[in-house]
This record gives C-alpha cells, structure tokens and sequence, in this order.
C-alpha cells in the first residue's frame, strides 16, 4: 500500500486532526522543525518530560517566587509540580519527534521557559503575570523572536498601562507576542483594549477551533477575536495531544493549546528565514490564514485558521536581475526555433534556470527550478500558420478592370454554440493598380514565394515569413528600372500572429532577385512569442537581412533556389533576466526542382530554414541569499543564441485541369525524426 508520507507515522497520528487542518505534515516533509529558534514561553513554568528531552535552552529564567507561611523567596526553579500547563504548552509547540509519543508543531525548535508564577505553598495558590513585564524584557534582550503567552489579564474590562507597554517594548524589538485569546466564551480576546498603534504590529490572539462533521468550528469555550482585535488574531486547533508533568500523554483543550500552535508555526517560519523579525513572522501567519467564517478577516475568527503549507510558500514571489524586481506570475520564455533547434539553447537555459532563487512579498528567499517555464514550441515550417484557413470553408475571388486587379481569400466558419449561424473572415488579399510603368500594391497575408514550399510543409521562401511573420500587411509600388522592376515596400501587421513593421527593397530581373529589408518585431522573435514577465526573451527584435534568389531552366527541369544573411538584435527589457545580446547572425536557403511527370509535375526540394549561427545573451538571475546584508547574490551567464542546421527534404506532386486539381506532398526533416504530409483535391461545380 502506498504511504503518503513517511512522517505520518503513529506518532503524527497521536495529534491527527490538529496537525492535519493546520497541514502540519508540509514542513515535516521537507525537514523544517524549527531547528535553530528559540520560543520564550511565559506560563507557570516547564518541567523536562520525555518529550521535552534536550528542548529546554540554558537561557530558561524562573521570574517567580515561592511563599510559606510569611517567607517569601526567589524560587529559580524552571519546573515542578505546579507547571503543568506550561509544560503541556511547551510539548504543543516544541515536543519532540522521536517516534514515540507525540510531536510539537515545531520539534526542532528550543523553549526558553519564563516562568512568571507565584507560589504560596501554604495555601497551594498559584497567581501568574506580576512578573510579565521583567520576562518580556529578558526575552527582547536576548534576541528571543517569539514569545508564547498562554495566559490572560485577570481584569480585561478596563485597558492596562502596564500590558500595553510590555508588549509595544517587546515589538520595538521586533518580537511576536502570541496571547491566547481566553476561554471564557466572550465576544472580544482578552487584552484587546491594551491594542494600540504602538504595539498592535508584535501582538497576535488566537482563538480555538474544535472538529465538527462538516469541518471546525470556534470551539464553544473560546473567546471571539473580536471587532477590535480582528486584524491581530488569527485561529488554530484547540486541542493537541501533548505530554503533561507526570509523564503521561494527554490531550490539552483551550486556547493555550492553540496559541501553542501558532508560537510553533512562527518558529517554523523563522527557522527557515532567520533574516526575519517575530513581527514579520507574525504578518506571514496573518497573511496566509486560510479564511474562515464570514468573507475576509472577521470578529469571530481573525484571518482565519493558520495553514503550516501557505505560510512556508512564497506570497506574491518576484524575480530580479540585479536591478528590478518583477512578479513571477505569469511568467514564461520562449525560445524561438532559430534559436532552439535541436533544443541545444533551450537546453543550455534551462540548466542555468534550474536552481534560482527568488523574493517573496515578505521579503524570504525561495530556491527552485523555472526551467518549466521555458520553451521551445513546435516549428511550423513554411506558412503553414497562414494557410489553416485552407479548408472546406475556403474559398476565393477575383476581380479585374483595366488597369486594376484584385483577388481575396475567404473561408466561412459555423458558430460552436449553433451550427446554423455562418460568420466570414478574409484571409487574404492582394489589390494592384497600374499607373503607367508604376505599379500601386498592397496586400494582406499575402506571399511573395521563391519556390514551391511543399503545401506549406517546407520552410517559408518568402524572407517576410521567415523573419517576421506577422508582418502581413505590405503597401509598396513597383516601377520598371534597367531591364528589371525596382520595388519599395512598407510593411506592418494586424496583430493576428505577433506585431512587426518595416521596409523592404526588391529589385527583380530574369534570372536574379534581390532584396534587402528592416523588421522591427514587437514582443515576438523571428515570428514566435518572447514570453512573459521577467523571464521573456526580450521585447522584440530588429532584423536587417539580404536576400539572394535565381531561377533556372534547363530543358524539362526547373530550379529555383534562394540565400538570405540577417543580422538581428534583440530589444531587451529592463526588468527581464536577460540583461544583455550580442547580435545574433542568421541565414537560410534553399532548393527545388521540379520536372514534368505522370501528367503533372513532381517536385523535389532541399532547405535550410532559418537558423542562427552567431549570437549570445546574457542571463542574470540570483543563486542564493546572503543572511549577512540581507540581500540576494547574482550570477551572470552568457548563453549561446545559436541554433542547429537541421535541414527540411520535400517531395510534392500536382496535377490539374479545368474541372479538377489534386496536390500531395511530404517533407522531413534529415535525420528523418519529423516526418509530414498533405493531400488535397479541389472540385470544381458548374
């Protein structure tokens, strides 16, 4: 039988349902006990049981005294007889997991008992609290963080100087006093009126919830956190099994022994992030309570009931690159295939990402792996992406005049909700108008293709796609010039697959074409998206590129082939990790044949899609936290942005007549991994 985990031993089960509701067994499962925090405890004093072995810290303080008769002395005893509430409270937060008994919230953690009691042998009295003050002092003087108060004001009716300045002492330390809120079953924590501006940051309640069928409830005993004290109180279990004064295993009910598990999870939270202040611990609490009650914080219970799991993951986390911090929300790379093929760049970034380390809102450092958050998308060869409109809701129309041509692509479309309902889309367009030897044009996701590209299996011909597809808009005119045809084209997008602009000269002639041209692409790369916050792959990019392409005849054959070099650098954000590039080099090219056969025509064809082969960036990312200044340690790498020749074969067939036309082709990559193909037959109705 599968075991959830190995912690959840009889031991874990001892405490079941307190630990569970509060999702204890998260920091049990990745080791964090509390180890290294030390967990004043004002009560009546903590006397070392089995569990509490080695628990209790050599700066443990009795404050206390002892009266017999008339004779009353300093006590300077940390535990007896009469601590057993104390004790119960010490083995909530901090008994030990030792696969007997029970276990603390916070086993690896260390009590330092204050204990605050007054003694009278005689009568067999105990009052607590006179010396609080003195205890909370000591505890800001020697660093103690936390601070558990499982005991009340005997009079909470009227507000008390003395409580109140105690606690804003002990805040301006930055400690976390943690005061059960009563059990008296009223409708306010005792001490809210001793709440003020001043201390209120390093005061927390808690209030007890006790198990029903459907869920927790507050248990009927409890005090309310109350209108006044709402924001400062917070819930936790009200019973947990705990080890008493005499050895034997109880369990302990109230809201001391929730307050217990509070003053544990705040040692949890401080162990793992010593960077912290208790009063910073005590916001995390507050901040990651799961909601309970009425919606949002409420005078029944505060925050709601505390959560082991939330609290010890990242709130808000941010990624920085030295200079900026940015939300991890949202945030992703990709790596465009000119870049990543055969993975070699996508490979080589997401090793460097795989140990990062990142701020959370409260300022705690988390170390792990984002290398699930880059990738390498699918290549689409060729204008594959444009042509998924070719289908049986295709269609096209022409139209000429003198002077003036005009042709669009259509396709129609059914409505997912109702079938009945047809919306239309253009899905291309080309329009020219003949101004004497000058030619006016403009088109839409149109294609000025050098070769047969397969039925779009084959890598683009048309340097526009290749470089920046969304850039499906051109205006240009065109004007013969020494035997051959000039042409000036602006370029833009509507945005349906990336954004780009530019300008691109074309000269053509038989048998030569040359064109050269700049993109500016915004948020995509060569066509593909950059990604999301700081880990995107820049803002875009701007391409410079020349073009090469000649066409041959030589008896039944024809070839067609093309070369192009681009020089491209990317637009780097200010707040990504990517803090730098090199210009990145690119090239491509290709070659087909075609030959008449089997009464149409066979193609075959060989190419190189586009591929960088120079070019690097740098990656800067934080590896760690330094606890000394407080602040995150940087590494700086630099990253190829190159990609891997990995040539596309293609072999196509097409025949047609009036009535008819059928068309197959198949491509593959050359070591023969990525193969594809595509058969269409069009009819044509009169």
């Amino acid at each position: 039988m599968a075991v959830r985990s190995d912690e959840d031993d009889e031991e874990y089960r001892r405490n079941y349902d307190a630990f569970e509701y509060v999702h204890a067994l998260y920091a049990l499962d990745h080791g964090w006990t509390g180890q290294g925090v030390l967990v004043g405890l004002v009560d009546d004093g903590v006397l070392q049981n089995a569990e509490l072995t080695g628990q209790l810290s050599a700066l443990s303080k009795d404050f206390g005294t002892t009266t017999t008769g008339s004779s009353t002395t300093d006590r300077n005893v940390i535990g007896d007889k009469y601590s057993d509430h104390g004790t119960m409270v010490a083995g909530v937060i901090a008994g030990l997991n030792d696969d007997s008994g029970i276990q603390g919230m916070a086993p690896g953690a260390k009590i330092v008992a204050l204990r605050v009691s007054d003694v009278n042998t005689t009568t067999n009295e105990e009052t607590l609290g006179r010396t609080l003050p003195a205890a909370l002092n000591y505890a800001a003087a020697n660093g103690i963080k936390v601070v558990n108060a499982s005991l009340a004001k005997v009079d909470a009716s009227q507000a008390s100087p003395v409580w109140s300045n105690m606690v804003t002492r002990y805040a301006a330390s930055g400690g976390l006093f943690v005061n059960s809120a009563g059990n008296e079953s009223e409708a306010n924590a005792k001490g809210y009126l001793d709440l003020n501006d001043a201390n209120r940051n390093g005061w927390l309640f808690v209030t007890a919830l006790d198990v029903t069928e459907t869920g927790v409830t507050l248990a009927d005993y409890s005090n309310q956190c109350g209108s006044i004290a709402m924001a400062r109180c917070v819930s936790a279990m009200g019973s947990n099994a705990t080890m008493d004064v005499r050895g034997e295993l109880v369990l302990f009910s109230g809201t001391s022994s929730a307050a217990g598990q509070v003053s544990g999870l705040a040692a949890l939270i401080l162990s793992k992030w010593p960077q912290l202040s208790g009063v910073e611990a005590g916001q995390v609490i507050l901040n990651t309570a799961h909601d309970l009650g009425a919606a949002g914080i409420d005078p029944v219970y505060g925050a709601g009931l505390i959560d082991v799991e939330a609290a010890l993951s990242p709130v808000s986390p941010t990624l920085s690159n030295g200079v900026t911090q940015t939300s991890l929300q949202g945030a992703s790379m990709v790596i465009p295939d000119a870049l990543g093929g055969g993975a070699a760049t996508t490979t080589a970034v997401k090793s460097m990402l795989g140990k990062v380390t990142l701020l959370d809102g409260f300022g705690r450092d988390f170390s792990g792996s984002l290398a699930g958050l880059v990738a390498h998308p699918e290549r689409r060869e060729g204008s594959f992406a444009r042509q998924v409109a070719a289908g049986a809701g295709a269609g096209s129309s022409s139209f000429a005049a003198p002077g003036f041509t005009a042709r669009f692509g259509y396709e129609t479309l059914g409505d997912g909700a109702n079938a009945q309902v047809q919306r239309g889309r253009m899905t291309s367009g080309e329009f020219a108008l003949a101004l004497g030897s000058t030619r006016v044009m403009a088109t839409y996701a149109g294609q000025d293709a050098i070769q047969d590209e397969a039925m779009g299996l084959a890598p683009a011909s048309d340097v526009t796609l290749a470089y920046a597809p969304g850039a499906n808009l051109s205006v240009g005119v065109a004007r013969s010039v020494a035997g051959g045809q000039l042409s000036v084209s602006a370029l833009s997008s509507d945005g349906d697959y990336g954004s780009a602009s530019g300008l691109m000269l074309g000269w053509s002639g038989k048998p030569l074409r040359v064109k050269m041209g700049y993109l500016t692409e915004h948020d995509t790369l060569f066509g593909t998206p950059v990604g999301a916050g700081a880990l995107r792959f820049g803002n875009g990019a701007r391409t410079a590129f020349l073009e090469l392409s000649r066409q041959w005849h030589a008896g039944e054959w024809s070839l067609d082939t093309y070369a192009s070099v681009g020089a491209t650098r990317l637009k780097i954000g200010g707040d990504t990790l990517l803090t730098s590039a090199r210009p990145i080099l690119s090239q491509r090219a290709g070659l087909s044949a075609s030959h008449a056969a089997f009464g149409g025509r066979v193609r075959m064809g060989l190419a190189l899609p586009l591929v960088a082969f120079a070019g690097s960036g740098e990656l800067t990312y934080a590896i760690g936290y330094d606890l000394t200044s407080r602040s995150l340690v940087y590494s700086r790498q630099r990253v190829g942005l190159t990609g891997r020749i990995d040539p596309v074969m293609s072999v196509g067939y097409e025949r047609g007549g009036a009535a008819s036309a059928f068309r197959l082709a198949a491509a593959t990559n050359a070591s023969g991994g990525d193969w594809r193909a595509l058969a269409s037959w069009r009819l044509t109705l009169k």
